[in-house]
Parts: C-alpha cells; structure tokens; sequence
C-alpha cells in the first residue's frame, strides 16, 4: 500500500516536471513559433496540466482515506485498551519531559 502510494507521489511529482518543461519550453520558444504552433502546444500543455491535476487529486483523495481508515482504527485500539493508550501517551510525555530538560 505505501509503496503504491509513493509510485503515485513519483509519478505525479514527473508528471509536473514534465508540464514545468513544457511550459518553459513555450515560453522560450514562443516569439519563433508560428500562431498554429503555439495553439497546438498550448492545448497539448493543457492537457498534460488536467492529467497532473487529476492525479494529484486521486492522489490526495487516497491520502486523506488512509488517514480516516487509520484514525478510526487508532481509535478502535484506544476503546479497545485504554490502558494500554493511557500507557504509552504517558511513556511519551515522560520521553518529551526528559528531552526538553536536556537543553
């Protein structure tokens, strides 16, 4: 599952580098290319941006369902042990409290 999602996170992170490319291509290039031209690179850069974007949201939406799927599993555990919750949000404050008064 984490490595599916960080193929995702890589492919799209790409996918921005490439219209980042583009658009710099264009940009540079836009004075030499006829008008035809420049429509025809601007629809495609289009393009490659609507792809990005929609990756980057099915991306962001299966981010925020592992979240949910994970808290409410956390909260599962602490309603299903509570002492064990109450055990170990003690061992963290007590390994906080040691780490601020070592400065």
């Amino acid at each position: 599952m984490k490595r599916d999602f960080e193929s995702q996170k890589e492919a799209l992170l790409q996918d921005i580098r490439t219209v980042l490319r583009d658009m710099e291509d264009l940009y540079h290039e836009g004075a030499k290319r006829s008008e035809e031209e420049t429509q025809a690179l601007k629809a495609k850069l289009e393009n490659k941006l609507n792809l990005a974007q929609e990756r980057f949201q099915s991306l962001e939406d299966r981010a925020v369902e592992q979240v949910k799927h994970h808290a409410k599993r956390a909260d599962e555990y602490v309603n299903e042990k509570p002492y064990y919750a109450m055990g170990f949000a003690a061992l963290a404050g007590l390994v906080v409290g040691v780490l601020l008064n070592r400065r």
